[in-house]
């Protein structure tokens, strides 16, 4: 009788597990709920102005850069304004031998601040290097990028150019 109930017990056993394999098996496979799409925000256009680079100081910098380059011994020059300071790079002309007098850098600051009067610290260089950083800055700027995301360059210029007083 004992080999009976072992033989009951191991029969028992293989239709219990046949069972619940078979329930585990033909289980439908769980997946992932489908991902509900995120709401349809409007990116900016690259040559949208922002709020920090408004069109008017991107204009008002280039008229004012077309004045100064419009001085006697000045090829080119780049402006940038950002609140109330603005920082002017100058190409000087090769028969001023790349030298920016105390005289041409406040004619600078006095046309700078006629043009855009709530400024009132014009920093002013001829140096090449910080002419191109300027020049990429404006172009930048120009590109839709906001003046925020410069600040910390811009004030780093400032450190190294005195600024000029009209």
């Amino acid at each position: 009788m004992n080999n009976k109930k072992k033989i009951i017990f191991v029969v028992f056993a293989v239709i219990v597990l046949v069972s619940a394999l078979s329930v585990v098996a033909c289980s439908p496979a769980r997946r992932p709920e489908p991902v509900q799409p995120a709401p349809n925000v409007p990116t900016p256009s690259p040559t949208a102005p922002t709020p920090n680079a408004p069109v008017k100081d991107d204009a008002m910098a280039e008229k004012t850069a077309r004045k100064i380059s419009n001085m006697e011994g000045i090829n080119s020059a780049t402006v940038v304004f950002s609140g109330n300071k603005a920082w002017v790079g100058v190409d000087m002309a090769a028969n001023v031998e790349d030298k920016l007098t105390d005289k041409t850098k406040n004619e600078i600051t006095k046309l700078v601040k006629m043009e855009d009067a709530k400024v009132d610290t014009v920093y002013v260089t001829a140096d090449a290097d910080t002419f191109s950083r300027l020049k990429n800055i404006a172009n930048d700027i120009a590109n839709g990028k906001p003046i925020t995301g410069f600040v910390n360059e811009l004030n780093e210029i400032g450190r190294r150019v005195v600024p000029s007083v009209d």
